[in-house]
């Protein structure tokens, strides 16, 4: 079990995987959620919506996907009037969301968060076998 000093660290280690994306000219915010809808790091409101809704809207386009056998869903971006929505999960029990302005650089997104997806993995994938 980790004391509060480890998830102090652990935390602080997911906002650093986030701060690239949040340097991004148009990003709003972005979390990391568990694909059971748990926001990961800092709790409030916003988090655990975004977090719930999240989980439950990509296992369910993961699900049709892999029904239609359709390959396998790697992100899923929502375009609405105010801005996008991007998620894109990391590995099997966690998510990465980003919401942004409707006049974002879509491929920095894109490229920033195919970094930061990298990152995550480095640091749940050792916990998972640990």
């Amino acid at each position: 079990m980790m004391n509060y000093n480890g998830i102090e660290k652990q935390n602080s280690n997911f906002k650093d995987v986030l701060k690239p994306l949040m340097r991004i000219s148009g990003v709003k915010n972005c979390i990391i959620a568990t694909m059971d809808g748990m926001p990961v790091g800092e709790i409030d409101q916003e988090g655990m919506i975004i977090s719930a809704t999240s989980a439950a809207v990509l296992g369910a386009i993961t699900e049709m996907v892999r029904n239609i056998n359709f390959g396998i869903a790697e992100k899923l971006i929502v375009e609405t009037d105010f801005g996008k929505i991007i998620i894109e999960e990391v590995g099997n029990n966690h998510a990465i969301v980003v919401l942004t302005d409707d006049n974002v650089n879509i491929g920095m997104i894109r490229l920033t968060l195919k970094k930061a997806v990298k990152n995550l993995q480095g640091m749940i994938q050792p916990a998972a076998n640990g």
